[in-house]
């Protein structure tokens, strides 16, 4: 009988809507959105920890051409210690070779600067 009633005053009154009636009266507006209460506590209960270094410099981001150049020159650079002493060798007869080249330059330098 009572869910006959209703359903005649819905028949009636339309404007009136059943799920408004269970509803509250409209309440303030919530202002409080976020707290930081205790979390300083909780993040220092197991310690600021530094973070680690890598061992290895991250290659992402880099120029790809550039990155797989330098992976086949690595492996260019792979040779025996033999190899390697002649690399060496070779290094120091160049740069001799330079440093003279420079203090001729540096003498002539002087030379032009005196006159």
């Amino acid at each position: 009988i009572l869910a006959q009633a209703v359903c005649a005053s819905l028949f009636l009154f339309p404007c009136l809507n059943t799920s408004r009636l269970s509803q509250a009266a409209p309440s303030m507006a919530k202002s409080k959105n976020h707290t930081g209460h205790n979390q300083i506590y909780k993040n220092h209960r197991n310690g600021i920890k530094k973070t680690r270094r890598p061992r290895k410099m991250s290659m992402q981001g880099m120029n790809c051409r550039f990155v797989r150049n330098q992976a086949f020159a690595k492996r260019g650079n792979k040779c025996t210690p033999e190899e390697k002493e002649e690399r060496l060798a070779a290094q120091k007869e160049a740069q001799k070779r330079i440093d003279e080249l420079r203090k001729k330059e540096d003498e002539e330098r002087l030379k032009e600067l005196a006159k």
